[in-house]
């Protein structure tokens, strides 16, 4: 069969102070899978599933992929190609309580793989797999908090912790930790928590701008240098970041040296990440990689269009884009405090243009919207393999840090 890949995204799951404490996989098959017999599908799974997992500390950040196995896989021992130390083996909803897959899941307990069933709902038919079981994930759509709280009750007793998938804002996240919830899936951590109408500050405009240097390829690093200067907060922050590289064999003394030590690629990254972290020091570190991951995807995927130019403005886009989770502020206030091209403006607030197709493109992935991405991928002409190569270049970018 041809090896051609298709999509696979992450989706973090956190823990309760907000920090990441593994990922789902979730892939796309290619329109040509769509005919595949059931063995070549499940080979397609496999094939994608190792090339992000060969790859595993850029992708995952060391961290272990939950990966979903039909009941066929799990019969045919396709999770033993993965190592135990990789992956957490996923029960799909649609599988069947069979003695068949009780043996299966047994041996992988045996050789210490971690199990979790997705979408559970309580049932006798299940009640003896739970002594082999790891996690237990519920679905906030399909279930009330009262009923997961009653079900985490039921288990009170055993070891299975419990993931709670598709919270949509902090509200549902409280009460979710409330229920007994020891792990939380969905992207509300980086929706604003309480929306205040006020103007940036002199401090954040200087951030914003500082970012907006370093967004092009061909930094003006004086230029950077001057911004830096003025603000004691970002002087001292970048200088404590460099004197603290366990590489450095001198001191570091003025802000200058210290943006000639790092690189313009380098200084790219770190200098978006503690600026911005310096606005809202009391944010989840998680928003801000993710914040980084979205700011590099958009500006590979600029470079692969036929419009390259937009590379610089695809960075600054990417990283504004999720900047009212950091801010707690609307995006519109945000943007309206400052001097954007109408090209990022109209692709933050409309979506439009082609940095807005970008931007819908790197929400679909992350939201593992396969429906919605296929036709925005045919707009701007970008093939499944190039997006695939865009994924993990920023992914194994961020995860230098």
């Amino acid at each position: 069969m041809s090896s051609k890949l298709s999509i696979v995204a992450r989706q973090p799951i956190i823990d309760k102070n907000k920090e990441l404490f593994a990922y789902e996989l979730l892939y796309r098959e290619s329109d040509t899978n769509a005919f595949q017999s059931e063995n070549a599908k499940r080979v397609t799974m496999r094939l994608l599933s190792e090339q992000f997992l060969t790859f595993q500390k850029k992708n995952l950040d060391n961290k272990q992929g939950f990966v979903n196995f039909e009941y066929k896989d799990l019969i045919e021992g396709v999770p033993f190609d993965f190592s135990s130390n990789d992956i957490v083996v996923e029960i799909l909803e649609s599988c069947s309580p069979t003695d068949e897959l009780f043996n299966a899941v047994s041996e992988l307990k045996q050789k210490n793989y971690l199990v979790a069933l997705d979408d559970f709902e309580p049932s006798p038919e299940w009640d003896r797999f739970c002594k082999l079981i790891d996690f237990i994930k519920l679905d906030l759509r399909a279930l009330s908090m009262k009923e997961c709280a009653g079900i985490i009750r039921d288990f009170q007793h055993s070891n299975i912790q419990f993931i709670a998938e598709k919270i949509e804002d902090n509200t549902e996240f409280q009460q979710a930790c409330q229920c007994g919830f020891d792990y939380f899936q969905g992207y509300f951590y980086q929706k604003p928590e309480l929306i205040k109408t006020k103007k940036l500050s002199a401090s954040a405009v200087d951030i914003f701008k500082l970012s907006a240097l370093v967004a092009k390829r061909d930094i003006e690093v004086h230029k950077v240098n001057q911004v830096i200067e003025r603000n004691p907060i970002l002087s001292v922050q970048l200088l404590n970041f460099v004197n603290n590289d366990s590489r450095l064999n001198r001191s570091i003394e003025s802000t200058q040296q210290a943006l000639a030590y790092l690189g313009n690629d380098r200084i790219r990254k770190y200098v978006t990440y503690t600026t911005l972290s310096a606005l809202s020091p009391s944010k989840p570190n998680i928003i801000l990689r993710n914040l980084l991951t979205r700011a590099k995807l958009l500006e590979e995927l600029a470079a692969n269009i036929k419009q390259p130019h937009l590379a610089d403005s695809a960075y600054l886009c990417g990283m504004l884009s999720l900047v009212e989770g950091l801010l707690d502020m609307a995006l519109e206030d945000i943007v309206s405090s400052l001097s954007l091209s109408d090209v990022i403006t109209d692709a933050l607030i409309h979506r439009k243009g082609v940095l807005g197709s970008l931007l819908s493109i790197a929400e679909a992935i992350e939201s593992s919207n396969w429906k919605l991405l296929e036709p925005l991928l045919k707009d701007v002409e970008l093939h499944e393999e190039t997006v695939m190569d865009c994924i993990t270049n920023s992914n194994a970018w961020v995860s230098e840090m």
